[in-house]
């Protein structure tokens, strides 16, 4: 099985309208929190659920890739029948 490899994520922390806000610089996410400490766990969960998602959907895009070429291999094999 992969091991997973450790990624160092860029993120700014700052004030703003009484909360503090966690920004990626990699990636579109953010998260809020109302101390810093806050903000980065929220930031660090949301980075977490955007990369199971997006390796679920591409699981999925995988899946039906290989469903599509098997119906493609059918529907040469039949042409090669007649």
């Amino acid at each position: 099985m992969n091991q997973p490899v450790p990624y160092k994520i860029k993120y700014e922390v700052y004030p703003e309208d009484g909360i503090f806000v966690a920004r990626c610089l990699d990636i579109d996410v953010a998260s809020d929190g109302d101390t810093e400490e806050e903000a980065l766990a929220n930031l660090r969960e949301a980075i977490e659920l955007f990369f199971e998602r997006n390796a679920e959907a591409a699981f999925r895009a995988g899946e039906n890739e290989d469903e599509d070429a098997d119906a493609a291999d059918d529907e040469e094999s039949d042409e090669s029948d007649y």
